[in-house]
């Protein structure tokens, strides 16, 4: 089981308590978050550190970019777009 920080493990906890929403249900932008969180979950919480969790994301997104699962526009968006 994978922590994701604030007491939650595995993505469906994290899901639901960060987001109130069950995994599937997860926009682009959400599910990003969630995934730059489990390399350091005590500094990248988006509670705890919110810029820092968004710094992240951006090299979550950055390597979407890269393997051309997204653009940069949407890139951009998510990034400049508050998700918590």
């Amino acid at each position: 089981m994978i922590y994701y920080g604030d007491g939650y493990y595995g993505i469906k906890e994290a899901s639901l308590g960060y987001f109130k929403k069950e995994p599937k249900d997860l926009n682009l932008s959400e599910a990003s978050l969630l995934a730059g969180l489990p390399n350091a979950p005590s500094v990248y919480s988006p509670t705890k550190n919110f810029e820092l969790s968004k710094k992240r994301q951006a090299s979550v997104l950055s390597q979407m970019v890269k393997y051309e699962y997204i653009t940069e526009e949407q890139k951009q968006e998510i990034i400049n777009k508050d998700v918590i």
